[in-house]
């Protein structure tokens, strides 16, 4: 096939699994499967017969193409079409010797990053080029992309007005950090770059290239400032508090890193490695008490630990935390505990059950009570228990026919 041939067919793919320009989340799966099943065909063939510039060009021109397509990519077909890109382009990238020189594939990528792409997938390219590319032309190159992108974005802006609460020119600065690390610049000239930038992503680029530097001290104070502020957020994980207990055992601060694990296992709390690193750093005869005296610092209505008292076998802890946390509890950890506590279960179930009952008001919700009862009766006096509930609930509301219906049987 020719390079036109090969571009062809990926316009092809692209008729056949869109319609009127746009892919469904159904046709997007379909399109993402089709093309990236293709460039990796097309990676075999090409790089077999030496036309690595040739592959190169295709997937640009895949990588055009799905950033001009609308398309409904909520399953994450954008993230798979990125690492078939991306895997592909590495492998031209490193592979040695270069059968396609950095610099044309610099020139392809700026070639397409000309405004036309929709702003994630400009974004993504930016990441792989920013990353790589760090010979000193190309640096120097990549330095004036960014400076003229800079440059365009504020005279945008102060034609337009800035926007309240947004500006991308702080991503494009922190990729300009990035190029003046890769250029070894002073860190002192860096710094003074960085030193408006406060948010996060700036921060941790930074943090990096201290380390980069050698320069243990001021980057452990970076990451101590960002893993401070992280630590404010009551849900989701903590990766930057993950990362300084890194650093810390990493240069051998051992008094650190055991605060810091500490600190770990109050903030993910029911992670299951976590665990386990702490378990790896007590001396096995004192697990078990060290264990709970970690265990007894936690209140018994945090949801968060009944994973841990699942795994070490902590089955009392884990019945008085799903009494505390309630119903939707039971049903995660019921093969465990169903046997061992029976008429906790049970006190459990019985207790939903008035309580859900008292706010129902569809047939869904009649049904969920059912179910309720349904699972009482496996529980030794549960069937008589779900009689009675049936029994004062058709009392206590004769005129939900609904509800009647959907209590036939108990």
């Amino acid at each position: 096939m020719t390079l036109t041939e090969y571009k062809k067919e990926i316009t092809e793919i692209f008729r056949e699994n869109t319609r009127r320009g746009f892919a469904d989340w159904r046709q997007c799966g379909y399109l993402c499967r089709d093309l990236t099943g293709f460039l990796e065909k097309s990676a075999v063939e090409l790089t077999g017969v030496g036309r690595y510039k040739d592959l190169f060009e295709v997937t640009l021109r895949a990588f055009v193409k799905w950033s001009g397509t609308d398309k409904d990519d909520s399953n994450g077909e954008t993230y798979d079409f990125f690492a078939t890109e991306d895997g592909i382009w590495d492998r031209l990238y490193e592979k040695e010797p270069p059968e396609l020189d950095h610099a044309s594939m610099f020139d392809g990528f700026m070639c397409i990053m000309d405004g036309s792409l929709v702003d994630y997938m400009e974004d993504h390219l930016l990441d792989y080029v920013t990353d790589r590319f760090v010979e000193p032309e190309l640096l120097e190159r990549k330095l004036a992309w960014l400076e003229a992108k800079i440059g365009a974005i504020l005279e945008k802006e102060k034609e337009k007005g800035k926007d309240l609460f947004w500006s991308d020119v702080p991503l494009y600065r922190n990729r300009v950090i990035r190029v003046y690390a890769d250029q070894k610049r002073p860190i002192e000239a860096i710094r003074e770059y960085a030193k408006d930038l406060d948010d996060r992503s700036s921060r941790e680029i930074l943090g990096g290239i201290e380390l980069e530097y050698g320069n243990r001290e001021e980057a452990l104070a970076i990451y101590r400032e960002l893993a401070a502020k992280e630590a404010r957020m009551v849900w989701g994980r903590h990766p930057y508090n993950v990362k300084l207990k890194e650093l810390y055992k990493e240069h051998g601060l051992r008094e650190e890193y055991e605060a810091q694990l500490e600190r770990l296992l109050r903030l993910d709390t029911g992670d299951p490695g976590l665990l386990e690193e702490y378990r790896s750093e007590v001396p096995p005869e004192d697990w078990e008490s060290e264990r709970d005296r970690l265990f007894d610092s936690f209140p018994a209505e945090d949801e968060r630990v009944l994973q841990w008292y699942a795994s070490e076998g902590c089955y009392d802890r884990l019945m008085n935390g799903v009494e505390a946390c309630g119903y939707a509890f039971l049903k995660c950890y019921a093969k465990l505990l169903e046997g061992r506590y029976p008429s906790r279960c049970l006190s459990i179930l019985t207790n939903t059950a008035c309580e859900d009952m008292a706010s129902a008001n569809t047939r869904a919700g009649y049904q969920h009570v059912a179910r309720v009862l349904r699972w009482m009766r496996k529980f030794p006096g549960g069937k008589e228990e779900a009689a009675r509930l049936a029994g004062e609930f058709r009392a206590a509301y004769p005129r939900r026919p609904a509800m009647i219906e959907e209590l036939e049987g108990f």
